[in-house]
């Protein structure tokens, strides 16, 4: 294993405490649901004209989908985006026949944090609506998490400073790199080589120093 002197320990805890902001903004939890029109499995007998969500923190308008589906996955809820009033959406519907119907939401609010769920009610049926199947809440899901969003703008200054910091981690890493030792150690003689002798001038076989021309 390498070995990290002060210097580069520095440099590392230095990259990882700019890249914790944004791990920390994407994993805001602690907003919930608090209450809705029409309520959970509630039995009507009329079709309402809207229906609305209540949170216990405020929602971002712009970041938020809700939609209101039928048996079939069809959408009787209005295309246009959600009405905020407080910390309540609301979205216009139009049912026209009896049955069962899905509020599927996926909502981000203005601290970071972002919750998604269902709430089902029934129509005309006098009976409380079933829980959906797994298969059935994914394709409701899809309705509402398929959107996508532009880059917000602290995203986006958290984006330019992490690479900035990360560049910055590579330069230093390389500027407290170690030397890289050019320069071997010669080896050690064993034995003193006789006057007259040299690497460049061996002895003659029988040992004695060889004639220069």
């Amino acid at each position: 294993m390498p070995h990290l002197t002060g210097r580069r320990v520095a440099v590392l805890a230095l990259a990882v405490a700019a890249l914790s902001p944004a791990t920390a903004a994407e994993g805001a939890v602690g907003a919930d649901l608090t209450a809705s029109v029409p309520p959970a499995q509630a039995v009507l007998t009329a079709a309402p004209r809207e229906v609305t969500l209540t949170f216990s923190a405020v929602p971002d308008v712009d970041r938020s989908h809700l939609a209101v589906v039928d048996e079939r996955g069809r959408r009787v809820s209005s295309p246009d985006e959600p009405t905020l009033r407080g910390a309540t959406l609301s979205q216009s519907v139009e049912i026209v026949d009896s049955g069962v119907f899905t509020i599927v939401y996926h909502v981000e609010f203005t601290d970071g944090a972002e919750t998604d769920g269902w709430r089902r009610f029934s129509v005309g049926t006098g009976r409380v609506p079933p829980t959906p199947s797994q298969a059935e809440r994914d394709a409701n899901a899809d309705l509402v998490t398929s959107h996508q969003h532009g880059v917000d703008p602290i995203s986006a200054v958290l984006l330019v400073v992490n690479a900035l910091v990360i560049a910055g981690v590579v330069v230093l890493l390389r500027l407290t790199r170690p030397a890289a030792q050019t320069d071997a150690a010669q080896p050690r003689r064993l034995f003193r080589m006789p006057e007259g002798w040299s690497d460049a001038d061996p002895p003659g076989p029988d040992g004695s120093p060889r004639t220069r021309s």
